[in-house]
């Protein structure tokens, strides 16, 4: 008898540890435009708060101007059009330097004041945007460079002539 054998004693195709190799490969990769997503989602959603809500002015109760880009946060105290009192933060560029007790436009929505933006200051979804972009390009990139690589190998073997077809 000839053939092979199948008697389900064979390993599977792709072992535990292969497959978790896989799915953590497929995470990474979805990460960035997942974070490009999300992040864009954010920055509509605070633009058109920007647009729509109501608009009040704030005084900033707390800045630290430091080095560190994910650090530059400050915090604003508002009061709402019915008088209660609420803090937001908001993302600070290097280029901009607000003074602590100075006033700034704060845009909430009225029926939910936790939900704040301050006007001419970033967004979080920018930093969200701005990371996924970032893992987008480094593993997007490897997955190309590999994959010229492999195909240039695949093709390369085959074109290539056999040993015994050549002519000396």
């Amino acid at each position: 008898m000839t053939g092979r054998r199948i008697d389900g004693n064979r390993k599977p195709w792709l072992s535990w540890k292969k497959k978790l190799n896989l799915a953590v490969t497929l995470v990474v990769l979805c990460l960035g435009p997942i974070l490009i997503g999300a992040g864009s989602f954010m920055i509509n959603a605070d633009e058109e708060l920007a647009r729509t809500g109501a608009q009040v002015t704030g005084t900033i109760v707390h800045f630290d101007d430091v080095t560190k880009a994910s650090e530059r946060r400050m915090q604003v105290e508002f009061t709402t059009a019915d008088g209660s009192p609420h803090k937001t933060f908001a993302a600070v560029d290097h280029d901009q330097h607000p003074e602590l007790g100075g006033g700034v436009t704060v845009a909430y929505v009225e029926n939910d004041p936790g939900r704040a933006v301050v006007l001419g200051y970033e967004s979080d979804g920018v930093w969200f945007r701005g990371v996924g972009v970032v893992l987008t390009v480094i593993f997007g990139g490897l997955v190309l460079l590999i994959a010229l690589v492999v195909g240039g190998a695949v093709l390369r073997a085959k074109f290539r002539k056999p040993a015994a077809e050549r002519v000396v």
